[in-house]
């Protein structure tokens, strides 16, 4: 298997397998850093601590102490209320979930409004789905293949939102957590673990 060439923020240089993970990385470097990471910046775009490392690249490990953190967990524990939601309320239908300045919010069509019990019951959901530890992963689908599959699910507002989003794309991105009957939605943003997420977990 062909080698590429990382280079890290102090100037130092390693090599890894092509297709290398950035989190192999991260736990090649210490396991400590493994445990902090939350995503990385590679050759100045962030990525998802799943991302294949294809070509020589410059890497910067995102962790709590990064710039980049307080959105990324933002945008994290907005997908974590949404799979508390989805577990609480099924049937619910998903809109959006971006990361705000203040905080985080996601659109939810719903029976009825939430009232402040359920705003109870999905932050203790958010609490129990955090501490299982699931891991969040974005993988990449071939974009009429994503709108066949939210409308099997009966989500015709991610079937507008991929046909508003991702015009003339060929592919665009889902995001799990741990799997697609667990949570799965539609996103352009970047998530981090599970774990990184729970201290987060408040409606």
């Amino acid at each position: 298997m062909s080698q590429v060439t990382i280079t890290l923020p102090d100037g130092s240089t390693r090599d890894v397998s092509a297709g290398t993970p950035v989190r192999d990385v991260a736990a090649g470097i210490s396991p400590g850093l493994a445990k902090a990471a939350y995503a990385a910046v590679v050759d100045g775009t962030l990525v998802d601590l799943s991302y294949p490392l294809e070509k020589d690249s410059t890497v910067r490990i995102v962790t709590d102490k990064s710039p980049e953190a307080v959105p990324l967990l933002r945008h994290s524990t907005a997908h974590l209320m949404a799979a508390a939601v989805m577990k609480l309320f099924p049937g619910a239908q998903l809109g959006i979930g971006p990361a705000t300045d203040e905080g985080f919010f996601y659109d939810f069509i719903v029976d009825r409004p939430f009232v402040p019990e359920d705003l109870e019951a999905i932050e203790q959901k958010m609490k129990e789905l955090a501490q299982q530890d699931l891991p969040y992963e974005r993988q990449m689908w071939p974009r009429e293949e994503a709108k066949a599959f939210f409308s099997k699910r009966g989500e015709p507002l991610k079937v507008q939102l991929i046909d508003e989003k991702t015009e003339g794309q060929k592919e665009v991105s889902g995001y799990t957590i741990k799997d697609k009957e667990t949570f799965v939605d539609f996103g352009w943003g970047r998530t981090c673990p599970a774990r990184t997420s729970s201290r987060h977990s408040r409606c």
